[in-house]
């Protein structure tokens, strides 16, 4: 998927918005800035392509599913649980789970597999910043409007600039608000967030 690049992207149109040029001291708290916004993208939505996991085959452990697995991506939101690989011509077993610290547990009565199908929002694990001291230099580009007018809002506000802030504010959510609706628009949400309960997989609840 598309980046864009921490250094010649988006720090100059922060710096454009700002109309400053940061000083050496300051670039520190603009990273985090920026990091907090990227945070709040993140936990938008569960379907940013980028982070989602369609029916992946993940051990069970103990009647969880674990939030980790070694060789795959760790956990950050299950979305859905099914017996057998989902999304293909024929319907797949769909679980009832909960969630707790151990990880997903599947209440559709006993399972007596190993392992069960996952659609997943992976771990968002990176930190923006200009690639020193284990940061990721390319942010997503679907994020990148927002990043920089979210920064540029909180810079105002921090400059205690209020009403300006507000505005800026607005403007960045309208530019995340623009995206969250491409995510719509590729009905990766529908498809797999809605349970659909059809006789063939009512049928094989039980059947293990």
């Amino acid at each position: 998927m598309q980046t864009k690049n921490y250094t010649t992207d988006l720090l100059p149109l922060i710096k454009s918005l700002c109309g400053t040029e940061f000083a050496t001291i300051e670039l520190p708290r603009i990273r985090a800035m920026v990091n907090s916004r990227a945070k709040r993208a993140f936990r938008a939505s569960d379907f940013w392509p980028r982070f989602l996991v369609v029916g992946e085959e993940r051990a069970v452990t103990n009647g969880y599913v674990p939030w980790v697995e070694v060789g795959l991506n760790s956990v950050d939101t299950f979305i859905r649980l099914h017996r057998t690989e989902p999304f293909l011509a024929s319907s797949a077993q769909d679980f009832d789970f909960y969630v707790d610290n151990t990880g997903a547990k599947p209440i559709d009565g006993p399972l007596n597999s190993s392992t069960v199908f996952v659609t997943y929002k992976m771990q968002w694990t990176n930190s923006y910043g200009d690639g020193s001291n284990g940061t990721t230099l390319q942010v997503p580009d679907e994020w990148f409007e927002y990043l920089a007018h979210g920064v540029y809002s909180d810079w105002l506000r921090a400059e205690g600039q209020m009403e300006k802030a507000v505005v800026a504010d607005q403007e960045a959510m309208d530019k995340l608000t623009d995206e969250l609706l491409r995510v719509d628009e590729m009905r990766s949400s529908t498809l797999v967030s809605t349970r659909i309960s059809t006789n063939a997989n009512m049928q094989s609840r039980w059947a293990y």
